[in-house]
């Protein structure tokens, strides 16, 4: 008997300290957020919140209410809670965060730092870590979120996969989460670098429904390379090449697509299947830094569009070589590119040194944005053909009769 009243009694107290869910918060209640834009403004900042209309969200464009699966929302606020705090005045329930797929930022406002911005998406308990971080290049975030989209309903749906795929199978766009950017942007010895997404089409025509309800879509939105910073701030953008590099030299490509010239004429395509870079560093006589990029590739020949042999041996090899060649010169190229133009180690060459020589860094450490423009930097590529197809000549070659 005093067993159970010594349970009961423990069961009790137990029951005091688990009191559930207390700071549960119905669907009714919420403004589920699926997508975040942030603008500069003379009196802040704008914030654009792309809010799920729950009531719609599980019907067709135009369904039962006609209205579309989401609705926009926007404020200015002294900081974006204030923003979002004031967009209360228009929308019914609380802006709730949790469910953010994408947060873009505006161009004008990566120009001029996002390190306040990113203060409070970090502090926010609310916001995951696993969202994509995208710039809107030569625009507004606004007016990125206000676009309709095809395929997916959500428009913030859309932006999500698309960064996935692209990522995936082209090799120039990137998908930098939260965690990521600040890992970059606090650790000595590298710069972070964000994707890239603008309009292909008129604003005007992209808010409306019929923008999708047409084969060729009026407007739609596009990735569009990699955005370079310095820092928090955005110092310039990189075209499809030389963010195909930088993804590269960063161990981000999975699976992409190129191409070598012919000896005589025409070209051969590649499929890339697999890429892993070690980068790495040693030091000179005179003691400075002198840094390498070694690259392993597996390819497949996806198409033939000259008059080679691909049954011979010494034709894969030569095939190899020249891709080896395309890639080193390429890279080589591209790398020198960013460190003459924005002198900032987006590839993390620095944090190699810093691991490395943590003496030597401490020289150059002040002053690494300079010192990184003049550092030496061989990139090694080594191509194997894995594949060659179901057909093993051209189907263009001439049949030699017997």
């Amino acid at each position: 008997m005093l067993e159970r009243k010594i349970f009961s009694v423990l069961l009790v107290v137990c029951l005091t300290f688990t009191p559930g869910c207390w700071s549960r918060k119905e669907l009714n209640e919420l403004a589920v957020v699926m997508a975040l834009g942030i603008d500069t403004h003379e009196n802040g900042y704008a914030i654009s919140a792309q809010v799920l209309n729950s009531a719609e969200a599980g019907s067709k464009i135009g369904g039962s209410m006609g209205s579309l699966p989401v609705v926009t929302y926007k404020s200015v606020g002294k900081t974006i809670p204030d923003a979002l705090q004031r967009m209360l005045s228009m929308a019914p329930r609380m802006p709730y965060l949790s469910h953010v797929r994408v947060l873009v930022f505006g161009e004008d406002l990566a120009r001029s730092g996002v390190s306040d911005v990113l203060d409070y998406i970090s502090r926010n308990h609310q916001l995951r870590t696993d969202f994509f971080m995208l710039v809107a290049k030569n625009g507004k975030a606004a007016e990125i979120l206000e676009v309709v989209t095809p395929f997916e309903y959500v428009p913030a749906n859309s932006l999500y996969s698309s960064i996935l795929i692209s990522e995936k199978k082209w090799a120039a766009t990137g998908k930098v989460t939260l965690q990521q950017f600040v890992t970059e942007l606090k650790r000595s010895g590298s710069d972070p670098v964000l994707s890239g997404v603008q309009l292909n089409g008129s604003l005007a025509e992209g808010q409306s429904m019929e923008n999708v309800k047409q084969i060729n879509p009026a407007t739609l939105l596009q990735h569009t390379g990699l955005g370079v910073f310095k820092g928090d701030r955005l110092v310039g953008w990189l075209g499809e090449p030389p963010s195909k590099a930088v993804n590269y030299v960063l161990n981000r490509v999975d699976t992409t697509s190129g191409f070598i010239v012919c000896p005589d004429s025409g070209i051969v395509g590649f499929s890339v299947n697999r890429a892993d870079t070690t980068l790495d560093v040693t030091l000179n006589a005179d003691g400075t830094p002198a840094f390498s990029a070694e690259l392993e590739i597996e390819a497949d020949v996806n198409a033939v569009q000259c008059a080679i042999d691909i049954s011979q041996p010494a034709v894969i090899d030569e095939l190899e070589k020249d891709i080896e060649d395309k890639y080193n010169a390429n890279i080589r190229k591209h790398i020198g590119l960013v460190q003459q133009r924005y002198g900032a180690d987006v590839f993390g060459f620095g944090e190699v040194l810093h691991r490395k020589y943590p003496d030597v860094w401490k020289k150059y450490r002040d002053q690494w944005g300079d010192s990184f423009k003049k550092m030496s930097i061989r990139v090694d590529a080594d191509v194997a053909i894995r594949r060659i197809g179901s057909i093993i000549q051209p189907l263009n070659q001439k049949v030699v009769e017997p």
